[in-house]
This record gives C-alpha cells, sequence and structure tokens, in this order.
C-alpha cells in the first residue's frame, strides 16, 4: 500500500483497507437485500408488470429489405454520432465515427441445445394461475420464425430455407412414444412438417444466405438438439394427410409465428413466458459465439386446456413487425452481452473498488438461499438483473433460461467484461463511465479549479480533437469503471485543457447508416423510441434472516485489473506517462509492457478502431 499524499493528483492507486471493508459491507448488505427479494418474488410468482420485450428495442435500427434496397456491403452498418455541450466550444456539433457494427449473420456450426437446463424449470407468475412450462418448444420456434424472416428479408434470390430429413416422430390417437410427448391438437400437414423439423434431434432446418455456398455455413439462430438427451415426439389428430407427413413446404415468418401462438393458446401460455422464450432464442448467436451450449429446462406441458386465448391476433403482428429489430440486435455483434453485463456496472463504484463490490454477488452462491434449488443462483441473478435494467429485462430472464448468466458473471468479475459503444444507445442500459455525464462545468468540480476528475479527463480525451496534437484515442477505455481521483489541469494534453471552461460535453446518437453494394446509402432514424436509462440506487436494507458468511476479496484481481485496463488506454495512444505519482503507483508497474491486443478485441466501441477521433 502507497503512504497517502496531500496533493489530489498523487494520491495513490491502491484504496484504503479500511475503504476497501466498508464498500464490501455496504455492497453485502445492498446484494443480500436484492437476493432476498428475488427470492421472494420467485416462490410467489414473477411479477412482469411493466416489463415490454420491445423496450430493449429503444433504439436498434431494423435490418433492411434487401429485396427493396439491394446487397448489403460486409461492413454494412455504422453509426452516427455528434457532439453536444457548450454551444461556445469548437467541439459543438462535430461527428465522431464508430466502427461498422459486425453482424453475425452467418456460423460455421449449429449451437448444440440440451434438454436438462434447471433454471426456471417451474413457471410461475404473480397472477398465480396454473400454467405449464412449454419454454424449450417456444424457444425452438422463435429460432426458426427469426431465421425464416432473415431468409424473407435477404430475397428468395440469394436465400434459401428447407427442411432437413431429420423429423420428430409423430404419434396419433393413442399411440405412445417413449419420449417427451407435445401434444399439437388438430393441425393441417404443413404445421406438422414444421413442429416435426423444429423438434426434430440434431439439425431439422437449415438456411443459407448464400446459395453459391449452398449449406456450408449456418444461419445465426441454428441449432441441433442433442442426439443423446431427452427426444421429443408430436401427437394430434389423425384427421389430416399421410403420416409420413407430406408437406415439405416450410413455413412462412408469419405463418410460423401464427402456428406458435395457436400452439401457447391452446396450453393457455400467457404471453410473458412467449417473451422469454424470444429474448433466449435472440441470444442464440451470443452462445455460439462464446460457444455456450445452451440447456432449456425440459418440458412442463400438462394436458391442453379450453381458455380464451391470452395472445391475440394484435399481439401476433405487432411481434412480426418487430421481427428486423430484433434481428438487428440478436446478430449486433456484442451488443446483448454488452448489456447484460453492464446490468452489473455501478457508476459510482470506481475502477480501483471494483472487488469489493462485486465479491458478494459471487459469494451468494455460497448460501442457502442460492443452494435450495437446481439452478436458483441464476434464477437469483435475473430477477435481480431485470430490477436494475427493466429494458431488457427479458433478456436477463433468457441468460438464465439458456445458462448464460454464468458467462455473463465470469466476464462482469474479469474488472473486463465485454464493452460495446452501441448498447447504451440501443437499448438504455448504461455501460460504462463513459456513457454519462454531470453538470456544470469541468472546472469547478473541484474547489481549487485547478484539478479536473480523471472520469472526465477520460471523456475528453475521447472527444474529436479541435487541435492537432497527434494522438490517437480511437478506441475507448478497455473497461466499463471510471478511473479513481483527479488529475491537474496542467498535466492534461492540450485536447483536455481547451474544455476547462466548458460546461459538460456529450455523444449524442444520431441513427445508423446501411451501406449497399449498388451505392445505395439507407439513413436509419432512431429506432423504435427514446430510451431512458435506468440507473438502480444501492439499498442498504438488510434482511437478519439471510447468511453471508463471505470471504474478503477472493476477486482482489478485479481491481487490479480494472484500473490497469482503464490506465493503459491512456499510456497506449501516444501521450506519454503524465508526471504524477498515480502513474508510478505498483498497480501500473509494466502495464507499458504488456500486449493490449486481447483489450483492443473487446474494447468500447468495437475492436476495430475508430475512425473519428
Amino acid at each position: 500500500m502507497a503512504l497517502c499524499s496531500d496533493r489530489l493528483e498523487d494520491q495513490p492507486l491502491q484504496p484504503d483497507p479500511a475503504e476497501i471493508t466498508a464498500l464490501h459491507s455496504r455492497a453485502s448488505k445492498y446484494w443480500s437485500h436484492e437476493a432476498h427479494s428475488a427470492l421472494s418474488e420467485l416462490e410467489s410468482g414473477l411479477d412482469f408488470k411493466g416489463f415490454e420485450p420491445r423496450n430493449m428495442l429503444g433504439r436498434v435500427p431494423p435490418l433492411p429489405d434487401r429485396v427493396q434496397y439491394g446487397l448489403l456491403k460486409p461492413s454494412l452498418l455504422s453509426t452516427k454520432w455528434r457532439v453536444t455541450g457548450s454551444k461556445d466550444c469548437d467541439v459543438i456539433g462535430m461527428p465522431l465515427h464508430m466502427p461498422p457494427v459486425p453482424l453475425r449473420l452467418q456460423t460455421s456450426s449449429p449451437t448444440t441445445v440440451f434438454l436438462s437446463g434447471n433454471s426456471f424449470r417451474n413457471w410461475i407468475e404473480w397472477e398465480g394461475d396454473d400454467q405449464p412450462n412449454l419454454l424449450a418448444v417456444l424457444i425452438l420456434a422463435w429460432s426458426y420464425i427469426l431465421s425464416a424472416r432473415l431468409v424473407e428479408l435477404q430475397g428468395s434470390d440469394v436465400s434459401i430455407l428447407r427442411f432437413t430429413e431429420t423429423a420428430a416422430p409423430v404419434s396419433r390417437g393413442d399411440e405412445n412414444l417413449s419420449s417427451i410427448s407435445v401434444d399439437i391438437g388438430g393441425v393441417d400437414s404443413r404445421t406438422v412438417r414444421w413442429f416435426a423439423a423444429i423438434l426434430a434431434p440434431g439439425v431439422g432446418f437449415q438456411i443459407a444466405l448464400d446459395r453459391e455456398q449452398a449449406y456450408s455455413r449456418y444461419g445465426p439462430w441454428a441449432y441441433s438438439l442433442a442426439m443423446h438427451a431427452s427426444r421429443f415426439s408430436i401427437k394430434c389428430r389423425d384427421d389430416h394427410e399421410d403420416p409420413k407427413i407430406s408437406s415439405d413446404t416450410p413455413l412462412t415468418s408469419y405463418q410460423a409465428l401464427q402456428s406458435l401462438i395457436d400452439f401457447g393458446n391452446r396450453y393457455g401460455v400467457s404471453s410473458h413466458q412467449l417473451h422469454a422464450a424470444l429474448a433466449t432464442a435472440l441470444l442464440f448467436p451470443t452462445l455460439n459465439y462464446l460457444q455456450v451450449n445452451p440447456a432449456l429446462p425440459c418440458l412442463a406441458a400438462g394436458n391442453p386446456k379450453a381458455s380464451q386465448a391470452r395472445i391475440g391476433k394484435e399481439a401476433l403482428d405487432r411481434l412480426f413487425n418487430d421481427l428486423p429489430y430484433y434481428i438487428t440486435l440478436s446478430c449486433g455483434g456484442d451488443v446483448i452481452m454488452s448489456s447484460l453485463c453492464g446490468v452489473f456496472w455501478n457508476p459510482h463504484i470506481r475502477s480501483n473498488l471494483v472487488s469489493p463490490w462485486l465479491q458478494p454477488l459471487l459469494d451468494l452462491k455460497k448460501t442457502k438461499i442460492c443452494q435450495s434449488a437446481p439452478g436458483r443462483y441464476n434464477e437469483i441473478l435475473a430477477v435481480m438483473s431485470a430490477r436494475r435494467a427493466p429494458n431488457i429485462a427479458y433478456l436477463s430472464v433468457g441468460a438464465a433460461i439458456s445458462g448464460l448468466t454464468s458467462t455473463v458473471l465470469e466476464q462482469v468479475l474479469t474488472g473486463q467484461p465485454p464493452l460495446e459503444r452501441h448498447a447504451f444507445a440501443w437499448t438504455g442500459v448504461p455501460q460504462s463511465f463513459m456513457d454519462l455525464i454531470g453538470e456544470g462545468k469541468y472546472c469547478e468540480k473541484h474547489f481549487s479549479k485547478a484539478y479536473i476528475q480523471r472520469s472526465d479527463c477520460w471523456r475528453l480525451r475521447k472527444l474529436p480533437p479541435i487541435i492537432d496534437d497527434d494522438l490517437h484515442y480511437g478506441v475507448g477505455p478497455f473497461t466499463p469503471w471510471a478511473p479513481p481521483g483527479y488529475a491537474l489541469w496542467k498535466n492534461c494534453p492540450l485536447r483536455v485543457q481547451v474544455h476547462r471552461n466548458c460546461e459538460q460535453h456529450a455523444l449524442a446518437y444520431e441513427g445508423s447508416t446501411w451501406c449497399f453494394s449498388n451505392g445505395l446509402v439507407l439513413e436509419d432514424d432512431l429506432g423504435r423510441d427514446s430510451v431512458i436509462p435506468h440507473i438502480p440506487e444501492d439499498r442498504l436494507s438488510e434482511d437478519p434472516n439471510i447468511s453471508h458468511d463471505l470471504q474478503l476479496l477472493d476477486i482482489e484481481d478485479a481491481s487490479i485489473e480494472a484500473t490497469r485496463a482503464s490506465f493503459r488506454w491512456v499510456l497506449d495512444n501516444g501521450e506519454g506517462r503524465p508526471p504524477e505519482d498515480a502513474y508510478k503507483d505498483a498497480w501500473l508497474l509494466g502495464i507499458e509492457d504488456e500486449d493490449s491486443e486481447s483489450d483492443e478485441m473487446s474494447s468500447y466501441g468495437g475492436s476495430s478502431g475508430d475512425g473519428g477521433s
């Protein structure tokens, strides 16, 4: 531990042990309270009031119709940003060019899906009605619907959707098959064939976005049901055509969505379960990219029941019309993963105190609360996440259902989770201190006016320069956590000093641009809605019945790595080492000799750099 200095710029980066202990205690109380509230909701029934799936689409641009506009270029989607703030500053209105958003529209192999998941096996909602758990079927159906809609948007002249020869067996009447039986009732042959495809062992359907490559690659939501897992069979009435399933003409995305909703209404499934299934399917490209094989909860269908349809035509049409937006979000690089990780970020926590803030999250897994049932820990994290970030509540539930939650937490605990600049603009979930700004003039943050908060100094480095200083801050900080402390104005680069008397600047998202091979450029608006960021407040109350016997700072490296990553961004961009003792702290030893390639691949703003600064 370095000795404390009276000069703010020379304060050590390593926090005082008393500060660590105090924050750890505070964080333990907060997370314990949140866990207890989540457990109560899980036991009494999930309350989805105020949660809408389209909230996650805030400013997400829809995938354009290729038939109308033409073939998209590889770097097809870019976003537009401009600087706001003091009217008398030359930087106002200047554009900041971000790297294109990489859309993962193809993959080399399908995602392997298992039917052995424990999270949300029992689907209980606040209404308290007896509702079956059809998540597995609904999720697989959504994967088809998204795939079919992508093919339709790309055009039948270049894209194909087909059923494979693999199909789930179909039984009729009282015939009994030794498998998980799904009763689909009386439907036509095409619908039977569709169910047989989406519930087939292995790969039941496949798309090709390039006829020349045929089926050498797979669509983003392609999956393969594990062959050694429990298998589905389909039970239907015998008042339609051949048991061999005569129709091989795939359903359109709208027809499939109609069939899915009819199936859900047959069992009295609520829209909330349907939306949770959609959110889980949206995670498939991320799961595939991270090589995480989802384990979906086993079917608990019960018997069909005659009841009033819970999902009507208006809801169906709204879901269908939103599919191009969901496709962009689902395939949009690290946007979803960045948003899920951002749920656990706290704007009041500096990089050198990340460990005591996150440690209690890890230790919750050891408590009686989370060990009470298999999958309970992920369920609790999902409900807590939904409350902290309502805009993506269904994505948080989907992460638990699919098994992605553990990967999210692992990446958060490194102190350097995936960061994607567009995530905050699109979903409204703040990802980093770079997303938020304060009030007033920069020079008035400290009474002496000689100091600037390092977090503000970092933000100003990111703005387009109004002087030529040969510095390159195109890629943002490699961690979401703000650097601690203050810096002297005179030690800052000139591009920062020129804003000393400015009001707070911000980067405003102005929409997106799609580029096509025929030269056409499509300017998109700001998406569906203007989303409002939700930043939870820490609550310090603690239930005395919750035991959290925690070992302090098992993940101390999170604070160290977050701090090193934050300062490495400054030192990697040509500025050199400022003459302040903080840069001589033991935590930063050897930082300039490290290879930052791994950071750049997951850096804030994308891996391909940032051409506007």
